[in-house]
């Protein structure tokens, strides 16, 4: 079954994400990885299509979209998708109040948090020629 990671909120919208597993065997173009699951739930094992990937090896992290891995992830990289991935179920979660919110987007994006706003790439480069508009 492929990772289909879907998150609901506001409303009836719906985000797709791609998630971090960790490989735990490979076969040819496939692998078999793992995804953390919040606090007494077991971990979710899912075959992934490991092409875009292909010198993948046990103990990797990936990011996973609709069960292919689209890259490699660095342990820090890992944990903090997963961190944001953790608050988003948290704040989606029935009855937060405002408390628990600050605390859990505190946590959950602390990388975004504690850094000053910042434009992708390609906006910083136009802001930097001059443009004002892209």
């Amino acid at each position: 079954m492929a990772t289909n990671a879907c998150w609901r909120g506001w409303g009836r919208r719906r985000m797709c994400v791609g998630i971090p597993m960790t490989v735990r065997a490979v076969r040819g173009v496939m692998a078999e990885c793992e995804a953390e699951q919040p606090e007494g739930q077991p971990a979710r094992r899912e075959q992934v299509d490991i092409t875009l990937v292909s010198d993948a090896r046990p103990g990797d992290e990936l990011l996973v979209f609709l069960g292919l891995a689209r890259s490699r992830l660095d342990a820090e990289e890992a944990s903090r998708i997963r961190a944001a991935l953790g608050a988003l179920a948290a704040l989606a979660a029935p009855g937060p109040d405002a408390a628990r919110v600050q605390d859990v987007v505190a946590r959950g994006f602390a990388d975004l948090c504690d850094a000053p706003p910042r434009l992708p790439p390609h906006l910083e480069a136009a802001l930097a020629a001059g443009l004002e508009e892209a």
